[in-house]
């Protein structure tokens, strides 16, 4: 008898996991979270209120969106990326681009990138990148980046004790784009195209000749023309 009524205790018990865990499905299933874009309305995951697609979320379509989501609408951080591969990243408000982004795609058959202030979907302010940009500047003393002409060339100028540093082991400058040149005393690269990005490395001793240091210096160049940097150790 005990047996029986163990066995009846499991059985009710295996019963109303199983009509718990079917109620979850079936909820799950009936809840349905609309998202507003026609273009990018055809599946949805993430969290929803009121039938509406609201807060982070991801979805698809013609063309692609993931990031928040407000009533239905990407409204606040996101990226939008459409079918031919152009991209988005930035700010919406109520399903359009608003406020600070970056663009990326094709703008009369050339690839462009657009970093600016959108206002309701439209282009209102464009962000100009920096002329350069330092990413790494180590073990340097200081250094000098000066733009001295138009030519789409680079020259790199290593100084220490106020003339040419002759005492540098292991150089290597790498730049993805340019034909390297030596002029005079002077490294670099001609027929660049901006922008460009370089890295520098190479051994040498401080002023006195007494500690040896590993330097690296990486850079940015946004502008086009002829370009001049000295490095001081």
């Amino acid at each position: 008898m005990k047996l029986k009524i163990q066995t009846a205790l499991i059985d009710a018990i295996t019963f109303t996991i199983m009509v718990l865990s079917i109620q979850h499905v079936t909820l799950g299933q009936s809840q349905e979270c609309k998202v507003l874009l026609h273009e990018i309305s055809s599946a949805y995951t993430g969290k929803c209120k009121n039938g509406l697609a609201h807060g982070k979320g991801k979805t698809w379509g013609a063309n692609s969106y993931e990031g928040k989501f407000r009533n239905g609408l990407p409204h606040g951080f996101g990226i939008y990326t459409w079918a031919n591969g152009d991209k988005y990243e930035g700010n919406f408000y109520n399903g359009q681009m608003h406020g600070k982004g970056v663009f990326k795609g094709k703008i009369n058959g050339k690839d462009s990138v657009y970093t600016g202030y959108w206002d309701k979907g439209v282009l209102h302010h464009k962000v100009l990148p920096p002329k350069y940009q330092i990413i790494t500047a180590r073990n340097v003393q200081r250094y000098t980046m000066t733009k001295t002409g138009s030519e789409k060339r680079l020259l790199i100028a290593f100084t220490q004790n106020g003339t040419t540093n002759n005492n540098i082991s292991n150089l290597q400058i790498v730049c993805d784009t340019g034909t390297p040149l030596k002029l005079g005393e002077k490294y670099g690269f001609e027929n660049v195209l901006y922008p460009v990005n370089c890295k520098i490395t190479y051994q040498t001793p401080n002023a006195f000749r007494t500690v040896w240091y590993d330097v690296s210096f990486e850079f940015i160049i946004n502008e086009a023309g002829e370009w001049t940097l000295k490095l001081f150790n």
